[in-house]
Formats: C-alpha cells, structure tokens, sequence
C-alpha cells in the first residue's frame, strides 16, 4: 500500500456547502443584469431564475430528499404534465406562474454572491481545523485552533455510509459516514462527507491493510 493510501482525511462540511448552486446562479443573474439588457421595465427572467434556485437549495437544507420522496416528486410531475395537457387551463396556469417576472438590480446579485463566497471561504478554513483522520493505526479528530486531538484505535473499526438524501449526494456526492471504533460505546457519526464514495473506499482499503497486518503470523 502506497504511503498517501495510509493516510484518509474526512472533513465534515456544514449544510451551507449545498447552497453553492445559488452562488453560480447569483454571479450568472448579475452578469447579465449588469451587462445584458434587463430593465425594471423588461426584467426578463433572471429574478424568477435565481429565486426558484434558491428556494430550491433551501427545500435541499429542510428536507430530507429520501429515494421515496424523490420519486413521489417525480410522478407528481409526470401527473402534473399530464393533467396540463388534459386540461389546457391548467397548462395555462403554470405558464402564467413560471412567466412572473422579478426584477433585482445587479447589486442585488453581488451582494448575494459575496456573502455566499465568504460563508464558502469561512467554512473551507474551519474545515482546515476541525477534521478527521485515519493514520497510523489510529482514528484522529482534529480540532481547534491549538490543534487538539481525540484517538481511538482504527483496527477492527467498523464502518458504514448512509446516503440519506438524493439530492445532497447529486450536488455533492456526499453523505453519512458511521464510524465504530473497537470497545466504543457510542458510534461516531460525521455528516456531509463530500465524495464520500471514494472516502468509504479509501478507509475500506486502510482498514483491510490493518487486519490483515494483525493476522500476519509472527516468526
């Protein structure tokens, strides 16, 4: 095993990571507000677009977006389209509702988009202080400015990642990750793993070193 494989960081990242979409679309509605042709007069559709956006990252933080829910919001679309066309009225509803138009300056969308990139740059830091770490036989949290450490032995750990929320796991292919250290009582839960597939392989890999270390017979 090479040296960078006996080494797993795992960083947990606070909800606000999953908000990251309103960001590129507050930068977007800016640019083209500021150097497009959106009018108080003729606002086009960057208002609806960045509100709809947002909304729909605040939903991603509220609920949780099981499997099960997902696809009841997909047939409820399906039916919605389906009912639309049945009925034109009510095609002609949505239409109005999706057509409002909302007008926000550029300022607006600036303002937006730097207090969402310093919450991105705050959290990015924090995440530089508070982590977590499987190295040399141990399991290491990290946290504090002074850099105080919690252990517990990694051999015989066991692990399992929870995907709880489609959603979360599509914007950032995170999720759950549960650690039990052997001879501890309470698990150790770390939310919004990003990547974590690829974490949850890492530490399989490390751990699998591990064991079959303290199986070698000793001569």
């Amino acid at each position: 095993m090479s040296e960078r494989a006996r080494k797993v960081m795992i960083r947990p990242y606070p909800s606000v990571i999953y908000l990251y979409p309103s960001f590129i679309a507050a930068i977007a509605c800016g640019l083209w507000v500021q150097f497009g042709t959106v009018t108080p007069e003729a606002p086009g559709i960057t208002g609806l677009f960045f509100t709809l956006m947002f909304f729909f990252n605040i939903s991603i933080m509220a609920f949780d977006y099981t499997r099960l829910a997902s696809i009841v919001i997909v047939l409820l679309v399906i039916i919605l389209a389906l009912v639309s066309a049945l009925a034109p009225s009510v095609g002609v509803f949505i239409a109005k509702s999706l057509s409002i138009q909302l007008y926000m300056n550029a300022l607006f969308y600036w303002v937006w988009a730097i207090a969402l990139g310093v919450l991105f740059l705050v959290v990015f830091f924090k995440t530089r202080f508070d982590y977590w770490e499987v190295k040399n036989n141990e399991l290491l949290h990290h946290h504090g400015m002074l850099g105080d450490v919690e252990r517990w032995p990694a051999p015989n750990m066991r692990i399992s990642k929870e995907i709880n929320d489609v959603m979360e796991y599509a914007l950032c292919r995170a999720g759950r990750l549960v650690l039990m250290p052997a001879r501890e009582p309470r698990a150790i839960i770390i939310d919004n793993v990003i990547g974590i597939d690829h974490v949850e392989k890492q530490m399989q890999e490390i751990l699998s070193a591990l064991r079959i270390a303290d199986d070698d017979p000793i001569v």
